[in-house]
């Protein structure tokens, strides 16, 4: 069998193993897991501190403690309605994304928007911090979640028009969970994503 029509076979049998949303969504609920039997928690795995939430976590005082946990954060999560809210949105969202754009630029727009969301957390904390000039420890808080990627591939594949009737129709709610300005930063840098890959979106 020619390797290009066997290729073809493979694809169309397992399309899930090249949906990077479907990869993803599998990959956050393999980590939920983990860290669940780790704290012994399935339910709500972070809500007692411990060292793998310090370690692992966007918790800022208000700087970042460890540079990595702006990504590793991304795929901690809550408690199940945290991570069932999560990937519902992106299975909605991811595959409609995945018809506009290579897996590598959908990658792309989940890791830039999933690091924005937090850099904007981190910059709102700072910028708490110097407002308030409380000491650091009086206001540390810890970011965890896909969110702020999910509304980032929100906003790349929907585009501002389709945000703004999400958000007012189906009732999104970008304040959910106090992650406003993880929200808004991935959503934000979503949109630009969009916009910067234009020529390559089908329904732009």
């Amino acid at each position: 069998m020619p390797e290009n029509i066997q290729a073809s076979v493979e694809k169309k049998s397992n399309p899930h193993l090249t949906s990077p949303t479907f990869v993803f969504s599998l990959i956050l609920i393999c980590v939920y897991v983990v860290i669940g039997f780790l704290v012994g928690d399935f339910i709500s795995p972070l809500s007692t501190p411990s060292s793998v939430l310090q370690f692992l976590a966007q918790c800022d005082g208000p700087l970042p403690i460890y540079p990595w946990t702006l990504v590793t954060s991304i795929f901690l999560h809550a408690s199940i309605i945290h991570i069932a809210s999560n990937i519902l949105f992106l299975l909605l969202f991811g595959f409609i994304l995945e018809e506009q754009v290579t897996k590598t630029r959908w990658m792309t727009t989940f890791f830039l928007t999933g690091i924005a969301g937090n850099l904007t957390f981190v910059g709102a904390d700072l910028a708490g911090f110097f407002l308030t000039g409380f000491p650091n420890s009086l206001y540390l808080s810890c970011g965890v979640g896909a969110s702020g990627a999910v509304y980032g591939i929100m906003g790349a594949a929907t585009g501002l028009r389709g945000v703004v009737l999400i958000i007012f129709i189906v009732g999104l709610d970008i304040f959910a969970g106090g992650g406003f300005f993880a929200h808004i930063g991935g959503l934000v840098t979503g949109l630009l994503l969009r916009r910067f890959w234009s020529s390559e979106l089908k329904n732009f």
